[in-house]
């Protein structure tokens, strides 16, 4: 999906030696192909910085293309089916087809996603799809009005069906950053890094010039077999995320 998402090249660095104060995150950025590549079985989790859900879309895309059927959870109101459409016509594709492989979700509230997590898979097994895209997910449970009761709770039932998942599909999920304090609920987030296979953290370089023409950005390795990462402790408050060694 290159000519709808620009996304900055980077080198790929094998694991090495602990990350030393003052290194440059875009030293070890991973590029959209990259990410791609590393892409298995089990959960893979992209940490917005501010934003990652936009680019659910442009990952399901070469799926789509090569024929897969892509199952979508969309909890953060991402997937804007025009830029899919526009992007097929482009690339001289079938627009409808293409649609038709992609089957969505749409949650409009933290229950209504902790039900559809609770029964999608067997909307997987229905279309015999192995990838499954989640956006806004631990976001959703960052909303004031939701109790601190009520956001454990459904985290929990999150976290125990998104763990079922994982095992059998190949599961992306993308989590964009708090606009505002949260206090205890980091633990959410932290608790989905500890499950992931995979965790990246998705950092623009360049702003998106047109709706259709995104950004470009790099993905820094926070948790990756076999790249070297960066361990962070990290606010998300809007701060900057500190190394491990200034901690």
């Amino acid at each position: 999906m290159s000519d709808t998402l620009l996304l900055s090249a980077a080198p790929v660095v094998p694991a090495g030696p602990t990350v030393k104060k003052g290194l440059l995150k875009a030293a070890i950025g991973l590029s959209y192909s990259h990410v791609r590549a590393q892409l298995a079985s089990g959960l893979t989790l992209f940490l917005g910085k501010p934003l990652a859900s936009p680019l659910a879309l442009p990952f399901c895309a070469p799926w789509l293309e090569q024929g897969e059927t892509v199952v979508a959870v969309d909890g953060a109101n991402c997937f804007n089916l025009y830029r899919l459409t526009e992007w097929a016509k482009r690339k001289r594709l079938d627009s409808p087809a293409l649609l038709q492989r992609l089957r969505i979700a749409r949650a409009f509230t933290p229950f209504q996603l902790v039900t559809i997590l609770h029964h999608i898979g067997s909307d997987l097994d229905h279309h015999r799809a192995t990838r499954l895209v989640i956006t806004g997910l631990p976001d959703c449970l960052y909303d004031e009005e939701l109790s601190e009761p009520e956001a454990r709770n459904t985290f929990a039932r999150c976290r125990r069906d998104l763990i079922r998942l994982a095992e059998r599909h190949t599961v992306l999920a993308f989590s964009d950053a708090p606009t505002h304090p949260i206090g205890r609920r980091r633990a959410f987030l932290d608790e989905l890094v500890s499950e992931a296979r995979l965790v990246l953290e998705v950092n623009p370089t360049e702003p998106e010039t047109t709706p259709l023409r995104r950004g470009r950005f790099s993905f820094v390795p926070v948790k990756a077999p076999g790249l070297l990462t960066i361990p962070t402790k990290e606010t998300w408050q809007g701060e900057e995320t500190k190394e491990a060694d200034e901690a």
